[in-house]
């Protein structure tokens, strides 16, 4: 460091050190300015001395340096008799006075780095320099300013609008509005015991999350197992890492590793898992039936993941339904289990008895709820269709040339639509709300359309793409030759009126003209998962299980052989080349730009 550069550095800090640190009028204090004062002026003197060898070089650190000292009358202005001669109000002067005390620094740092710079060079080569020498010599120091002053405003706006952000690998779930709608809707408080000693890496992460709940229906505390042994006891906890609800004499538990690595994997799933133990807890456990003995989608003896439900028979287990089964054997000829909360109906391939519509239908009318999810056959479903209002076209299923999701890399494929048409009926909230994100996945599907006459009122929910065509012909191409046109195709629909009788003022009702959404492999896709759900807490009227709990688990990423082709490849060889043309031109500009 030359000698003008280290004599106006120190002489600056002692002036900081006398305004800042010290104040009022202290003989130390006065000390201090004086000897930061000389310091910049011997500065000063310092830098003037190469006026004669480098004029020019010597005139703009000289200017730079008189910037950065114009930051003093800066520190003069922002002082409060100062600002109140403006006649501003209270709020008015706060403002100015804070905008004053921000740009201090920012001008000091403005005007000293580039001088600095400037300095050096001159310091370096003090008989001769280039002129281009000096101009990277203050052009690099106001960068270096300019990049120490960006940290300023992002300081403020940090503390500003204060956020955590978490990009590590790891994260905890945060809470979900369905869980949060869960703890709204408890008719009693419940409590909350955190079993883990103050150590543990887990609780840090469990605390934020039983925050966000905490309230008038939920509270939490933390004890460690060995300083509470009679609860421990009476609630059947043997050990740390154990989160036990309670609710009068009832409890539920969610075993938690108490070391952070062990628990890692159970953390990214904690939202659903509150969220089901807060059900089990506060509900009753309800029934849902599904019919079978017509070629249903089943959970038992499935073909493959397209045709098995085990996933949606999980989903509803954990939303506190028991599932059972509902055929003639089990009386659906006659009536439907008092007990029933939602009778399923999943891509049913033969029709059903005229008895059973009409059971059915009674179960409707007393104030029961349906769901109806028809696949595409050349049975009549009709009857069942007509249950909720609507006729049902299976003859076809809708294609399209345009969009479709690429499975088998064939022209089958156009038989996979999706789409992201939804109203804005209560039981698709939240497809509708993420309707620029969320596409519905309905594997050839038929479409539905409102009858003239029918029970109730009819509410469509989801409607097809435009460029949707029902294939009539099955050659997967849009003819228009033979009559198949494109768009205006609605595939899901509720209904409800009133109920004769029963608990119930009203009955529920939905239908989708497509099964296979439900299944193992195409739940999957959240957008599914979400419809079902609010479509099920529609048919309830409980809004605790609409949605998807919040989840930071993995989703293991597939790639088909052609996507694997392409990343080995790009990676092997289309970058690593990239990079050396790249560096080639490079190169060659520099000896080009040499030559010259």
């Amino acid at each position: 460091m030359n000698a003008a550069t280290l004599l106006y550095v120190v002489g600056s800090f002692a002036l900081f050190l006398a305004e800042r640190m010290l104040g009022g009028t202290d003989m130390v204090r006065f000390a201090l300015l004086a000897l930061g004062g000389l310091l910049i002026v011997m500065a000063l003197g310092a830098r003037a001395s190469s006026l004669t060898r480098h004029p020019s070089a010597t005139k703009l650190g000289l200017a730079f340096t008189l910037l950065s000292m114009s930051s003093g009358l800066l520190y003069v202005a922002q002082g409060k008799d100062v600002i109140s001669m403006l006649g501003l109000e209270a709020a008015k002067q706060e403002n100015l006075r804070t905008a004053l005390q921000a740009l201090i620094p920012l001008v000091w740092v403005a005007g000293a780095l580039p001088a600095f710079g400037i300095n050096r060079t001159l310091a370096a080569s003090p008989h001769s320099i280039h002129p281009l020498r000096v101009r990277a010599g203050w052009e690099g120091g106001l960068a270096v300013a300019l990049g120490l002053a960006m940290l300023f405003p992002l300081n403020w706006l940090a503390h500003e609008f204060n956020h955590r952000w978490d990009f590590g690998f790891f994260r905890t779930t945060e809470a979900g509005a369905p869980t949060l709608a869960a703890v709204d809707s408890l008719a009693e408080p419940v409590r909350v015991v955190l079993f883990y000693p103050p150590s543990s890496e887990t609780l840090n992460e469990l605390t934020p999350y039983f925050d966000a709940l905490e309230g008038a229906n939920l509270s939490y505390e933390v004890m460690d197992h060995a300083m509470a042994p009679e609860l421990a006891k009476e609630w059947k906890v043997n050990d740390n890492g154990n989160i036990v609800f309670v609710l009068g004499e009832k409890t539920e538990t969610i075993k938690l590793a108490e070391g952070l690595d062990k628990a890692k994997k159970d953390l990214r799933k904690l939202d659903g898992k509150v969220r089901t133990a807060l059900l089990k807890l506060s509900r009753e456990k309800r029934t849902v039936y599904f019919t079978v003995g017509h070629d249903e989608l089943y959970w038992k003896n499935a073909p493959n993941e397209q045709n098995n439900l085990d996933s949606l028979k999980k989903v509803l287990e954990a939303l506190n339904f028991k599932v059972k089964e509902l055929g003639i054997d089990d009386g659906l000829a006659q009536t439907v289990p008092d007990d029933a909360a939602v009778v399923f109906v999943v891509g049913p391939k033969k029709p059903f008895f005229p008895e059973e519509v009409d059971a059915l239908r009674a179960f409707r009318d007393g104030g029961g709820a349906l769901f109806l999810m028809l696949e595409p056959t050349e049975e009549d479903l009709a009857p069942l269709a007509a249950l909720v209002g609507v006729s049902f076209d299976g003859a076809a299923p809708l294609a399209s040339d345009k969009m479709f999701l690429p499975l088998s890399r064939g022209i089958i494929d156009r038989l996979n639509v999706g789409t992201n048409k939804f109203t804005s009926h209560e039981s698709v909230t939240t497809l509708s709300k993420r309707s620029s994100e969320a596409v519905l996945i309905t594997p050839s599907t038929g479409s539905i359309t409102e009858l003239e006459s029918h029970a109730g009122s009819v509410t469509v929910t989801v409607k097809g793409m435009p460029d949707w065509f029902r294939d009539g012909n099955g050659n997967l191409e849009f003819d228009s030759a033979e009559g198949e046109k494109r768009g205006g195709y609605e595939i899901a629909a509720v209904a409800k009126g009133p109920a004769a009788g029963g608990e119930k003022s009203e009955w529920h009702a939905a239908v989708v003209a497509d099964a296979n959404l439900a299944s193992n492999f195409f739940i999957r896709n959240a957008a599914n998962a979400y419809f079902i759900a609010d479509t099920v807490s529609w048919l309830t009227e409980d809004p605790a299980l609409a949605g998807e709990s919040e989840s930071e688990e993995d989703v293991k990423i597939q790639h088909t052989k052609e996507d694997e082709s392409m990343w080995f490849y790009a990676t092997s060889a289309l970058i690593p080349a990239l990079v050396f043309v790249t560096g080639a031109l490079r190169v060659s500009n520099r000896r080009k730009k040499g030559a010259a």
